[in-house]
């Protein structure tokens, strides 16, 4: 009976979460969701000898010099850091699936994390803010590879917290501005009639 009553409570908990409408929320979680995917990504790649090092250590080097990350406390602190990170990176693409609208959502989220992996991986390193080197052109690969597992997994799950009237007020909003768009180009501007009228008999005439 325990383990029905859990499935109820999970199942309840899914149901409440489809008719979120705050941004925030939907964008932290959805953030959470994709950077814990990241992680397992990552762990997998790491296990199998593709990658070097861990987000744990990439984040944790912003504050700390990559061999203290080798207690065990200071490496919690950068996978703290990571997490926070990845939370709060779900915000602005939550903003972007709200207003461009649900269509399409997988590809925005690659687009979403191959501009993460650009940004904080690749453009991190060379300025120095991420100071745990890799070396390998395995490891770029597969970081770009968990970028956009970040991507899938993040929109994939805003997607399903989100309120389905959310998408819909965006996309009434969008097909209100192009019928108004549409409506505009259709007027005919209206000029002086008597001007027109003069032109006319000018050219019989």
């Amino acid at each position: 009976m325990r383990i029905f009553d859990n499935i109820n409570r999970v199942a309840m908990f899914f149901k409440v979460g489809k008719k979120m409408n705050d941004s925030i929320p939907i964008g932290f979680l959805g953030g959470l969701a994709g950077t814990i995917a990241m992680d397992l990504s990552n762990l997998i790649f790491k296990k199998s000898g593709l990658s070097e090092k861990t987000y744990a250590q990439y984040a944790g080097s912003v504050l700390l010099k990559p061999f203290k990350l080798l207690l065990r406390q200071n490496y919690l602190l950068g996978q703290l850091l990571h997490l926070i990170t990845g939370s709060l990176l779900g915000i602005p693409m939550f903003s972007i699936l709200k207003k461009t609208g649900r269509d399409n959502y997988l590809f925005k989220g690659a687009v979403y994390g191959t501009f993460t992996w650009e940004t904080l991986y690749a453009l991190g390193q060379r300025l120095g803010v991420i100071r745990t080197k890799s070396r390998t052109t395995k490891t770029h690969l597969t970081t770009l590879i968990d970028n956009l597992v970040y991507g899938f997994v993040s929109t994939a799950t805003m997607v399903f917290l989100t309120d389905s009237a959310v998408f819909r007020r965006t996309n009434k909003q969008l097909g209100t501005s192009q019928e108004e768009t549409i409506a505009k180009s259709d007027e005919v501007p209206r000029g002086n009639w008597d001007y027109i009228h003069e032109n006319e008999m000018n050219i019989y005439q």
